[in-house]
């Protein structure tokens, strides 16, 4: 067990010595963990929920209940962003808010000085997402949970708009989990992909085995390997503020 603990734990700094531009920080959701997580990382995913009464986003993860942290706040907190990525998951995309919270997002990030195209804005919505795509920013699908088990059928007409949003540029990345990661790349094999490794036990009690240990190890490192994987999301756990 403490070979498989090393391994696992190895392989995060193995992996961020030699890919540190692609490895972002998974569910950054407070400005603790923000502030620990921009000193390790070369950018990190927060969870957006746009709120068109006050014109505002709530930097939240549903069903998690809002700590009504505004992201204008969180961002603020970091002075000079560079080439930092900032990977946003617009939980509620829709036709009532794509436009308002588009120009609401473009003039956050003037303000602060941040290069649009150093933000992914990602949604389940892509038809929306094209305002984004206006303003500058890149914008990812983010897959249905379930595309790699679906009915022929429905892939059938789920690829037909993959493959149309990806050949008209409405879309720059496809965004799924990294168990998908073969399914993508053999049924969109040009694609960007942006993904997440979330499997990566964080303390000793893991009950990983060996094997598991390696085959983890060898995958993440294909994927990592990829030149059309752009970013790669890894849990992190804060000193505070995990939510």
């Amino acid at each position: 067990m403490f070979l498989c603990f090393l391994i696992l734990n190895f392989q995060i700094y193995f992996f961020k010595f030699f890919f540190s531009s692609k490895i972002w920080a998974h569910r950054v959701n407070s400005i603790e963990k923000y502030e620990e997580a921009r000193d390790l990382f070369s950018g990190v995913e927060l969870d957006l929920v746009f709120n068109d009464l006050n014109n505002s986003f709530d930097v939240n993860h549903p069903p998690a209940e809002s700590i009504n942290l505004k992201l204008f706040d969180f961002l603020k907190s970091k002075k000079e962003y560079n080439n930092f990525g900032l990977w946003l998951d617009f939980k509620n995309l829709n036709e009532s808010n794509y436009h308002q919270s588009s120009i609401k997002l473009d003039s956050i990030v003037k303000k602060l000085n941040i290069n649009n195209k150093n933000i992914i804005v990602e949604s389940r919505k892509p038809i929306f997402l094209d305002a984004y795509v206006k303003k500058g920013f890149k914008v990812s699908y983010y897959l249905p949970p379930d595309i790699a088990n679906m009915k022929e059928e429905e892939f059938i007409i789920e690829s037909t708009i993959i493959n149309k949003l990806i050949n008209s540029g409405k879309i720059d990345y496809i965004s799924s989990d990294v168990n998908d990661y073969n399914f993508l790349k053999e049924k969109f094999p040009n694609t960007t992909i942006i993904t997440w490794i979330l499997d990566i036990p964080p303390t000793i009690k893991s009950t990983y085995s060996l094997k598991v240990s390696i085959k983890s190890f060898i995958r993440n490192l294909i994927v990592l390997s990829d030149q059309n994987v752009k970013v790669v999301l890894f849990s992190f756990k804060a000193k505070s503020g995990n939510r």
